[in-house]
């Protein structure tokens, strides 16, 4: 088990009520970059966490990123006692020089694992939003197919540099 899975296990709920799925864990905590959801130390710029955050909270929509960053311990506590949990179609971190044709064939390869885990993680109930392209494109029909509750129809963006607005109108329109 990577140390990431480890950090996400800390906050995983006895039940989980919503399953956000995005496309690939974070790189490893020495190499940077902004995608550490579920790592509770501050760090500038993790948009996947903070526009999931000010989507599910409405009180957060005037607070800063900042305030946010700091009290990101107590959000990550209330995601979870919520019965949100955030996974991955993907096991390992795929490096941003990985084109997208790539990815996608990774996420096809990795089908079969990734229904194996849902299994694991998701009961008759669990709604499930796939977050980017590469992982609804590839995967909301298998896992349909499969038997989960897919609840977008339409892509739901990755918060990256842009699309951080229409992020947050979608994932809070499916969870109304």
């Amino acid at each position: 088990m990577t140390e990431y899975e480890q950090t996400r296990q800390a906050y995983k709920p006895e039940k989980i009520q919503v399953l956000l799925v995005a496309e690939s864990p974070p790189p490893d905590d020495f190499a940077g970059g902004s995608r550490h959801f579920y790592r509770s130390e501050p760090r500038t710029d993790d948009r996947l966490f903070m526009n999931t955050i000010k989507a599910l909270y409405p009180e957060t929509a005037e607070m800063s990123e900042e305030e946010i960053e700091k009290e990101k311990e107590k959000w990550l506590r209330r995601f979870q006692a919520d019965g949100f949990y955030m996974t991955e179609t993907l096991e390992k971190s795929v490096p941003r020089i990985v084109k997208k044709p790539e990815r996608r064939k990774l996420i096809e390869e990795a089908l079969p694992r990734l229904i194996e885990r849902l299994r694991e993680l998701c009961h008759k109930n669990t709604k499930i939003i796939l977050i980017k392209s590469n992982p609804f494109d590839v995967a909301a029909e298998p896992l349909r197919e499969a038997g989960f509750n897919v609840l977008n129809k339409t892509l739901v963006d990755y918060p990256g540099q842009y699309n951080q607005t229409a992020y947050r109108e979608k994932l809070a329109a499916l969870l109304k």
